[in-house]
């Protein structure tokens, strides 16, 4: 019989508890996070003492121990972080897994023998990003959870295995945007997603508006759309467990399941269910079960989704009604007497209700109405009907839920307790007596992989002739087999005994204790690396140390006398008034509902049709470029798929023949599909690459003659990776955005088939926008491939910090004037235009608050200097 082939099952691990947890229920690998540098900043983590705790534990039962380090890092912090990667590794982690570009140069030049996974945070999202994040170093990848099935199954069939595998994601939560893209909690309330602070704001309410555009591109005469929800960015919960065959068939190296925000008992819940699933498919005799299901259900769940990797519908993953949790449904209320408070529940499951269970109503009106309880009682059974008591009144056709189930809870504490006992590796053991009668004892047992071990140890005593009472034989094999709390149980004990002799029973306990000690150290050790490998990573520390601690010659850079100013367009008419307004550095992302209008989004969306449209766009933007002296750099979108590249990719031939060849990209996958078909085109790198030190400038250099900075860092810490990397010789231009509703998420989904079955696609002069409780208005974009792309709801204004901005060293500034009109493009560029050759004469204060005041009318939502005076918040 052939066997399917069965991936890695990787658990969340937010505590010691949870990791015991996960480990009981038949879990290959846990990954979890210190106290620092982890995107779980709330959940309980794990401080050094416990790390070490946690990793032992896991060793000694075989599993293996991956490490969050999945947040950017300022410069500041890279030697908090070398430091940590150093001591990780010396513990004999299995690997690491990190979002910073920089953390991970960082790792690959202090470490090389540390194995390093890539985090979903990396967005990684094409055959191409992976091949990148092989040749980099990385032996695996967690790739987006936006890929479909087909896009996976492409990758896996090109890649060799040996040299990087693949991680998806099988369980839990989902976000809307796509990981690691995400600012929005960050521009509501300066906590960043990319810090592991978000605020969830996805899971608050939002109304979705329409209206029009005025002269500036600034909404007007907007109105509700009718929708069912108003939990517009809320997801459903990723659950994979009725396909797993076909996630067997695509072959990933590891599924994970998400949750280290979670309990014990939930992990254990989940963990044992897809473990129990996985082993009966290795033997060909798996199907799904619905009992099962409801267990998973009952454990959490937002209803589940098989996610945009599974659906064939993309509305299929959003579950706009409410953001908590649904639980299992029972049934419905059939009646309700107010005098003796008793609803009648008809059940449609078969699942029978117990005392400590919990329970929720559903108004048939509203989603928002509910009244929750836990039984006091086992309730009474009529066939399906159900006779509850409840201390308030309740609807007749209210919807009755289960959201707590304390009999699954009860079988996983019991789970998790009886594991405490399970751990033992048989040991065979012979005690003997030399010359001078020192005892000393030989072993030899298995590891959990089955590695073979041998060990002997002396004892520091010798044993006495015995004056009156001599230990038994049977004395010493008592004590001798005492193995509680040790992962060892004697299997055979030989013992060699001369007889005749005496030592106080206390010094055999300390040969046993130090024996055992020694036999598990020799497991725990051969996960570790050699003392010489962690000499060698130490002196490199300590250079790393020295490099990072010598203070830039000077913060304050001021040699930059000329700043260019840039303009992000995204049609024709916003490029002609960036141009108007005297800018001579132009980026054209080319959207084309802004110019075609096509009735539905099938035409938009035609491969032919779609990238021939593109072409002729660019082309146009490059003649009207070149008439006016100015640079044109073609901007592609935040995701790019391997559709795309395999349609956009090809078109770089045909500018490259116009002499457009200048590129600018969000991605290494992106960058690695252009440079292969084309190393003539000069590359551009945007905000998305997250710049956050100047070690991922050495890395990302190689690559790009620009990077644009994150808007979330502060001038100091912008200005401290300027000054590295000019000390360090470095002529990377930096560009960095001063004005714009900035992008605050990118998600595969397309908000406005909310409303509607069919993909909906803007037309010209739209406006639509969704609206929080504040009332912000946040501004929508749809892409053409259907995503949506959510702006910030205040406009980013530097006008009044450009002299600080200038003096840091940075070299392009940038205005975002995507969907905006001409006029708007005009007069943003002519007044920070006028701004940069203002010199300091006195009165530039005054003068650049004009112009702010005058930015202020044509902004969309007011403005704001976002992060650059304070940077993101910390706690």
């Amino acid at each position: 019989m052939s066997h399917k082939f069965i991936p890695e099952l990787l658990a969340p691990a937010g505590s010691l508890d949870a990791l015991k947890s996960a480990l009981a229920a038949g879990a290959d690998a846990v990954y979890l996070s210190g106290k620092k540098f982890g995107a779980r900043h709330f959940a309980e983590n794990f401080d050094k003492f416990k790390m070490e705790e946690a990793i032992k534990y896991s060793h000694l039962r075989g599993v293996k121990v991956y490490v969050t380090v999945n947040t950017l890092i300022k410069d500041s912090e890279l030697e908090g972080v070398a430091e940590y990667l150093l001591w990780l590794y010396e513990k004999g982690v299995d690997a690491v897994i990190i979002q910073d570009v920089g953390v991970a140069h960082l790792c690959r030049e202090l470490i090389p023998e540390l194995k390093m996974h890539v985090s979903t945070q990396m967005t990684i999202h094409n055959l191409e990003g992976v091949e990148w994040a092989r040749d980099f170093g990385f032996k695996r990848v967690v790739l987006s959870r936006e890929m479909k099935v087909t896009e996976i199954e492409e990758i896996a069939n090109k890649i060799n295995k040996n040299e990087i595998e693949l991680e998806i994601f099988a369980h839990g939560a989902l976000c809307y945007c796509y990981s690691g893209q995400c600012l929005l909690s960050s521009f509501i309330g300066g906590r960043s997603g990319n810090r592991g602070m978000c605020a969830q704001p996805c899971r608050k309410p939002y109304q979705l508006l329409k209206g029009k555009r005025d002269k500036y591109g600034k909404p007007k005469k907007l109105a509700a759309l009718p929708l069912n929800g108003h939990y517009l960015l809320s997801t459903r919960d990723l659950s994979l467990y009725k396909s797993l065959d076909k996630i067997s068939d695509l072959a990933v190296d590891s599924i994970k399941i998400e949750g280290r925000m979670r309990s014990p008992e939930y992990v254990a819940t989940v963990i044992s269910i897809y473990r129990e699933a996985l082993d009966s498919m290795s033997q060909q005799n798996w199907k799904p079960d619905e009992h099962e299901v409801y267990k998973l259900k009952l454990a959490f769940n937002r209803d589940f989704t098989t996610g945009y990797l599974l659906e064939n519908r993309k509305t299929a993953v959003m579950g706009c009604e409410t953001p908590g949790n649904r639980g299992l449904y029972l049934g419905e209320v059939v009646n309700y007497k107010n005098k003796t408070k008793k609803p009648v529940v008809r059940s449609e499951i078969k699942f029978k209700l117990e005392k400590g269970d919990g329970i929720v109503f559903i108004s048939p009106h509203s989603e928002k109405k509910r009244y929750g309880m836990v039984l006091e009682e086992n309730p009474q059974y009529d066939g399906d009907k159900i006779f509850l008591n409840t201390r308030r009144s309740v609807e007749t056709g209210s919807k009755v839920c289960i959201t707590r189930d304390a009999s699954l809870i009860k079988e996983k504490e019991k789970l998790i307790r009886e594991d405490q006992h399970k751990l033992s590796l048989p040991l065979d053991l012979s005690v003997k007596w030399d010359e001078q009668n020192r005892p000393f004892i030989y072993g030899e047992f298995s590891g959990p992989d089955g590695k073979k071990y041998k060990s002997r140890l002396e004892a520091d005593f010798t044993m006495d002739k015995a004056i009156k009472s001599p230990l038994s034989k049977y004395e010493i094999e008592k004590q001798i087999r005492k193995t509680g709390g040790t992962p060892f149980k004697i299997r055979h004990l030989q013992v060699d005994y001369p007889g005749n002799l005496f030592t106080p029973i206390s010094k055999l306990n300390r040969i046993r204790r130090d024996f055992l000690k020694k036999a598990e150290n020799e497991i725990l050790n051969n996960y570790k690396p050699q003392k010489n490998n962690v000499q060698l990573a130490n002196s490199r520390l300590t250079l790393v140390k020295k490099d990072l601690n010598s203070s830039p010659k000077k913060l304050n850079i001021n040699n930059n006398k000329e700043i260019t100013l840039a303009v992000y367009t995204s049609s024709l008419e916003t490029l002609k008034g960036a141009l108007d307004g005297g800018c001579r550095r132009i980026y054209f992302q080319p959207l084309l509902w802004e110019h075609f209008n096509p009735k539905s989004a099938p035409e938009a969306f035609h491969p032919e049709t779609y990238h021939n449209k593109i072409l002729e766009l660019i082309l146009k933007a490059y003649e009207i470029c070149k008439s006016n002296g100015a640079l044109l750099i073609w901007k592609w979108p935040g995701i790019t798929s391997n559709f795309y590249l395999s349609h956009s990719v090809p078109l770089i031939g045909t500018l490259c023949e116009e002499g457009a060849v200048e590129v600018m990209v969000s991605g290494m996958g992106a960058a690695r599909a252009i440079n292969n078909s084309n190393s003539c085109v000069k590359l551009s790198g945007s905000m998305e690459l997250n710049v956050w030190n100047h070690q991922t400038v050495l890395e990302l250099s190689k690559t790009f003659q620009s990077l644009t900075l994150p808007i979330e860092l502060s001038k100091y810490e912008i200005a401290l990776i300027i000054s590295r990397t000019r000390d360090k010789g470095m002529n990377t231009a930096y560009e960095f955005m001063v004005q714009g509703n900035l992008e605050a998420m990118i998600s595969e989904n397309s908000i406005l088939s909310s409303k509607s079955e069919k993909e909906v696609i803007m037309q010209h002069n739209d406006f639509y926008g969704i609206k929080d409780v504040t009332p912000r208005i946040f501004p929508i974009i749809i892409d053409n491939e259907g995503r949506t792309v959510i702006l910030n709801s205040v406009e980013t204004c530097l006008i009044d910090h450009l002299p600080d901005l200038c003096g840091m060293g940075l070299n392009i500034l940038t205005i975002d004037a995507r969907t905006r009109t001409r006029s708007y493009a005009r007069d943003m560029a002519t007044f920070y235009g006028d701004a940069i050759t203002y010199q300091d004469d006195g009165d530039r204060g005054e003068r650049l608050n004009k112009l702010k005041l005058k930015i202020k009318k044509i902004s969309s939502g007011g403005i704001t200097t976002g992060n650059l005076l304070k940077g993101i918040k910390e706690t």
